[in-house]
């Protein structure tokens, strides 16, 4: 496809919502569009499937830009982490299989050795990662721990007398599972508890060789294909099990703990339970990427439910043509605010990529950053959860079409499910942010007990009298700065509730903490959402506020309305929508679905017209509201 078939446009809205890397996203755009090699198929095996999502990962990491992006994670150059998040989304987008591909073998391999690896690592594994000589995989994960890493059984036993660490999997549950590229890897990013004189030093990061140049597999080494998933065709996972695997002592990665040749254990965080924080700490960003590829998920099918919508026609007044599905309540309703919250998502992912950009340059450690870990887990499980619940949505507005595989949507469903337990459950990732928000309450009140005292007391003084019936002069609900103080109100209360249930419980009821915790975790992961929807409307509205096209910032502010509006604004909004979605500027090689308007020869039967914009007659019939929003 020539890159003018591509579709990508160029308008101000376009830009404003790729942000500063807006170039880099539509040349990575043009490049994976004008390949052969993305062109969709439905027709493969599952080895045919891997085959080809392996040849789609060597074609982009050897693409001059994708190799610039490798070698700015070795020099951790300004903004590269922001830069590595939008080129994975659009990786995702060109085909979900390659952009989790690579990422587990540049952002989690590679990402693991950069964090947690000193310079010697760097430049001994990254260089030839970068020019591709090898593969690697991340295993963290065991049969019988996922998010509780602090407990894996992996276990790697220092030999003095050979310098040596010595890899075992001593039971079944410490398999290591679900390891992407466990088929073709050659090196593993392999967590194990470190052992010296018998002693656990605690869970530590370490090179080993699974399969040699050849695709043999070391001695010791057993790797089992767990074959057929959901979805991630293109992606194999597998088990791993390692019997006495020998290592150098060197590919110990020795940031936050190191073996000397006298067999002493030396590390620059004394603490255990601290310096395990750290590691974990340090593998932050791959996180947020999870978010860019929900949120690019999430446009990928609005794109084509909306584009779809805006086609096909359904029902109507008697004795006249029918109407455009759109025109339908339901499907206003059901679609807008998904659209709502992917643009809302995509300023406050890119804060936290901020964030995280500007804490590495200046060489801070991100576990001194733990608002920002909790952020970042809050925004993982937030994304990830509304990427399901809108593909779904998406799903049943394109009816039966939806379901068809040349339509994209139902396999974007499958492959992004294991979104929501990947790179941390769901769950677990809200009870970080409580834990954060909890610790600064609790670091608040010891550090000034009276001054917190008294603002607790007004502020709860205040709640009580703004939601009684004395309450007056009160914000018009419609202002965005009544919007914004309702999800401060919110989250206010459900953390003054939740600190003085687990004081009851543990206090009162002597209840042992983890008993408190585990009973009011419904009530914590209700504060962790309500937190994360307060930092996603923040953002937003400064996004909105700062947009610099007057026309582009009216267009964004009509997402930001209270639910008493949502009726009227869901449907003032459809017409718009299209607009929306062309500022995606998603290309038309990654979107495909003849459901969307895009020619398939292999499902011709499917193709629905290219939707037109609505005439000005048209766009009178729904008037867009008066908010009177003030930012």
């Amino acid at each position: 496809m020539e890159p003018a078939d591509l579709g990508l446009g160029d308008s101000s809205l376009h830009r404003y919502l790729d942000g500063e890397f807006w170039s880099l996203k539509n040349e990575l755009r043009g490049l994976l569009g004008g390949c052969p090699l993305f062109r969709p198929r439905y027709d493969l095996s599952l080895d045919e499937m891997r085959t080809l999502t392996f040849q789609r990962v060597t074609f982009t990491m050897g693409l001059p830009l994708l190799k610039r992006a490798i070698q700015d994670q070795v020099e951790k150059t300004r903004n590269f982490v922001s830069r590595s998040l939008v080129i994975g989304e659009v990786l995702s987008m060109a085909d979900m299989a390659t952009g989790v591909k690579c990422g587990i073998i540049y952002w989690l391999f590679g990402g693991a050795i950069r964090s947690l690896g000193g310079p010697a690592h760097v430049t001994q594994w990254l260089q030839p990662l970068q020019e591709q000589k090898y593969t690697g995989m991340f295993a963290m994960t065991e049969r019988g721990h996922g998010s509780n890493v602090r407990v894996i059984q992996t276990e790697a036993t220092f030999d003095f007398s050979a310098q040596e660490f010595v890899i075992d999997t001593p039971c079944k549950n410490a398999e290591k599972m679900y390891i992407g590229n466990a088929m073709y890897g050659n090196y593993a990013a392999v967590f194990a508890q470190l052992i010296i004189n018998g002693r656990s030093q605690g869970p530590h990061c370490f090179i080993v060789p699974v399969r040699d140049e050849n695709g043999s597999l070391y001695p010791g080494v057993t790797v089992v294909d767990m074959m057929h998933k959901e979805g991630l065709h293109g992606v194999d996972n597998g088990i791993l099990r390692f019997d006495s695997v020998r290592i150098p002592r060197e590919n110990l990665l020795d940031k936050f703990g190191s073996v000397g040749p006298d067999g002493q254990y030396h590390s620059p965080i004394k603490d255990k339970s601290a310096r395990f924080n750290a590691m974990l700490a340090a593998l932050t960003p791959s996180r947020l990427a999870v978010t860019f590829q929900a949120m690019g998920s999430m446009k990928l099918g609005l794109t084509i439910a909306i584009r779809y919508s805006h086609s096909r026609r359904q029902f109507g007044p008697k004795a006249r043509e029918e109407v455009k599905i759109i025109e339908h309540q339901t499907q206003t309703l059901r679609l807008m605010p998904h659209l709502a919250t992917a643009l809302a998502l995509t300023f406050a992912s890119r804060y936290a990529g901020t964030l995280l950009d500007e804490d590495i340059f200046r060489g801070k450690e991100l576990v001194d950053s733990r608002p920002l870990q909790a952020l970042v887990a809050g925004l993982k499980a937030y994304s990830t959860w509304e990427n399901v619940s809108c593909l779904q949505d998406c799903r049943e507005c394109t009816g039966g079409m939806g379901y068809m595989m040349e339509n994209q949507i139902s396999g974007l469903k499958c492959d992004t499910d294991v979104f929501v337990t990947f790179e941390g459950d769901n769950v677990v990732m809200l009870q970080v942010v409580v834990r954060e928000l909890l610790a600064q309450y609790t670091k608040q009140c010891e550090e000034r007990p009276v001054s917190s005292l008294l603002r607790n007391w007004v502020e709860s003084g205040s709640d009580r009298l703004r939601t009684s019936f004395l309450a007056f002069n009160m914000d018009t609900v419609g202002h965005l700065t009544f919007l914004l103080k309702a999800v401060h109100f919110r989250e206010r209360i459900l953390q003054r509730g939740l600190v003085a249930r687990i004081y009851y419980k543990v206090m009162t009821e002597k209840e042992d903490f983890f008993s408190a915790w585990n009973s009011c975790l419904h009530h914590i992961t209700c504060l962790s959402l309500a937190h994360i929807h307060r930092v996603t409307l923040e953002q937003f509205c400064l996004a909105v506020r700062n947009c610099p096209d007057q026309e582009d910032q009216d267009l964004l502010k009509q997402r930001l309305a209270p639910k008493r509006y949502l009726l009227h604004l869901c449907n003032s909004v459809k017409d718009d929508a299209l607009r929306v979605i062309s500022a995606f500027n998603i290309s038309h090689a990654s979107l495909h679905a003849p459901i969307a308007g895009f020619a398939n020869p292999n499902a011709a039967w499917v193709l629905y017209p290219a939707p037109q914009h609505s005439l000005a007659g048209e766009r009178a019939r729904s008037p867009r509201p008066k908010l009177g929003a003030k930012l």
